[in-house]
């Protein structure tokens, strides 16, 4: 399910059109028009005629309005201007410096006339321009540096603030932070939102209980959204709100109830044009009809799917993977193994393609965690910084015949200000032991499911490798009949041998053993492949040739081959230099 992002600051792409000759004097309009207008109505004058024009023009007019704004008196007029200069070359550039540059001159503007609340938006527009540029560190620092200009002020009294927290709850949503991207939105809900953000908001945070597996709370925002749509005539909302309910039948499997529903969601989302939507909304029902064995109806709803999402291959590697994974199972099922096969090898590419993505999120959200960290830092000591110097400046008011007795005050309260410091440090030091032991026992913990999960493997293994020798044994069969199918056999086989599911497993076990061998390989050694990386994690755990080969489903020669291939790609000459090295990892 989407989610709408509702943008403060002017999301252009969605506005330009077609460049057409528009005189400058067009900017004259803005002197009669009300002061509130006044941004929206030059944004929509330059937007028509100027963001495909050449600089010369386009800036000649942005020097228009400057003058006009000067002349109207109207601040908030001029630091539009640079929030169009910052458009225009976002428009002919993408990420750019110029476009940071007049965001940070609309930020310093809005600082020295005292306007804390543009300052904060301004600040959260730039934030917003590194995000639509997938910069998510410094946009996350830009949003936080936003939000506390906006708590200071109350968020009462800023403008439209709704918009703004569902934007930073959509951001972190993005990130897969759902934790913090339910706090923002249910900051939006309590600061008079839009009626269409009302439904949205809503409809997230069922968004988020369901991933959760937390169906009932999920079910109650999920009412909420579709009773909202109802009460503002909202028929899109209501067929998303309706499909969400029933998604959530559908994931307990009561197909019964989840179908209705789940229709009435593809036909309003085909009907609205929401592709996305309406093909996640479809390979449910092929899901309901492959487990009914309906498997015309699946087949022929696949090929729809198909059709929804190929113009999108961008943001529809999710559904691709659900397509891939449903046409293996309709095959299966209707005895074509050749055919599951192909899907099911599909599917493994795509999976991995969604493990990389997924990798480097979580490697964004632990910057994040740092940056919030070190903001949190920083507004800590701004605050302190604030105090002394308003004690300073009292200090330096008061009476002289008071000094001495200031001068004791201010002693004993420097001296009670370190006792608790004190204790505060020696509270932390406390806590931190606490957590260095916890680390340690959870870390043993890993230890232990690493070992017996390897263990799992290794039974399995030994079971594939009598099936094998099974299968070796009626080589000498002459029934070409019988000889395909010992083929397709041993090519299912080889097809479910150390799956992407069995390594992300094993993966997050090990992770969580071995923390940082993943980055540091990565790190030290270029251009290695998956492949590559399940060598090696089983090399850091001193398998035996004879192991590996079993887990990864080649002979032990292969094995040996795959080493070699391992060392010339490291540039480790030496026979036993590799393993040496990754020990030491």
């Amino acid at each position: 399910m989407r989610i709408t992002i509702a943008i403060y600051v002017s999301v252009f792409l969605l506005h330009v059109l077609q460049v057409s000759q528009v005189n400058a004097q067009s900017f004259d309009i803005i002197k009669t028009t009300p002061k509130k207008d006044r941004n929206q109505k030059a944004f929509n004058i330059f937007s028509a005629g100027y963001f495909h024009a050449d600089s010369i023009s386009a800036f000649r007019a942005l020097a228009q309005l400057n003058n006009i704004a000067i002349k109207l008196q109207d601040t908030s007029l001029q630091l539009g201007v640079y929030r169009l200069k910052a458009d225009y070359y976002y428009a002919r550039y993408g990420y750019n410096p110029f476009s940071l540059a007049c965001y940070d001159k609309a930020a310093e503007m809005a600082r020295n006339y005292g306007l804390t609340i543009e300052l904060g938006n301004y600040i959260f527009g730039k934030g917003i321009y590194y995000n639509l540029c997938k910069k998510y560190v410094p946009a996350c620092a830009s949003f936080l540096k936003a939000y506390d200009l906006y708590k200071k002020v109350g968020f009462d009294n800023v403008p439209d603030i709704s918009a703004n927290l569902r934007y930073l709850a959509s951001f972190y949503y993005q990130l897969g932070d759902f934790e913090t991207s339910k706090r923002f939105l249910l900051e939006a809900l309590a600061h008079k939102p839009s009626r269409h953000d009302q439904i949205a908001l809503n409809n997230t945070i069922g968004m988020i209980y369901r991933s959760k597996a937390t169906y009932h709370e999920a079910l109650l925002y999920f009412n909420k959204s579709l009773n909202l749509a109802k009460k503002y005539n909202n028929p899109e909302w209501q067929g998303i709100a309706t499909g969400n309910i029933g998604s959530v039948y559908f994931l307990q499997k009561q197909y019964d109830v989840a179908l209705p529903l789940i229709k009435t969601d593809f036909e309003t989302s085909f009907k609205y044009h929401d592709n996305i939507n309406a093909a996640i909304a479809l390979l449910r029902l092929v899901t309901i009809a492959i487990d009914r064995k309906n498997f015309i109806e699946a087949d022929k709803g696949l090929s729809t799917v198909e059709t929804l999402i190929k113009p999108d291959q961008v943001h529809t590697l999710k559904q691709r993977m659900d397509d891939y994974a449903l046409r293996a199972e309709l095959y299966e099922q209707t005895s074509k193994p050749a055919e599951a096969i192909v899907y099911r090898k599909r599917y493994e590419g795509a999976s991995d393609s969604l493990v990389k993505e997924q990798d480097v999120l979580a490697v964004q959200r632990l910057k994040l965690n740092y940056e919030i960290d070190k903001q949190q830092l920083e507004v800590q000591q701004l605050n302190t910084k604030a105090a002394a110097e308003v004690t300073a400046r009292n200090t330096l008011a008061g009476v002289l015949f008071l000094l001495m007795v200031i001068s004791i005050l201010v002693y004993s309260r420097q001296k009670l200000v370190i006792k608790k410091d004190k204790a505060v440090v020696e509270k932390q030091q406390v806590a931190l032991q606490l957590e260095i032991s916890r680390a340690e026992e959870d870390r043993n913990k890993a230890r232990l499911a690493l070992m017996e999960y390897t263990d799992n493997l290794r039974q399995k293994n030994d079971l594939i490798e009598r099936f094998k020798a099974e299968l070796d044994g009626r080589r000498d069969d002459e029934d070409p009949a019988h000889e395909a199918r010992l083929r397709q056999q041993q090519e299912m086989m080889k097809a479910h041998i150390m799956t992407d599911k069995a390594w992300l497993e094993f993966k997050k076990l090990f992770g969580e053993v071995h923390p940082l061998f993943f980055d540091m390989v990565n790190n030290r050694f270029q251009n290695l492949t998956e492949t590559d990386l399940r060598l090696m994690a089983l090399m850091k755990l001193k398998l035996s040739k004879r192991e590996m080969a079993a887990m990864l489903g080649i002979t032990a020669e292969g094995v040996k081959k795959s080493k070699q291939r391992l060392r010339k790609k490291t540039g480790v000459l030496e026979e036993d230099g590799l393993e040496d090295i990754v020990a030491g990892i």
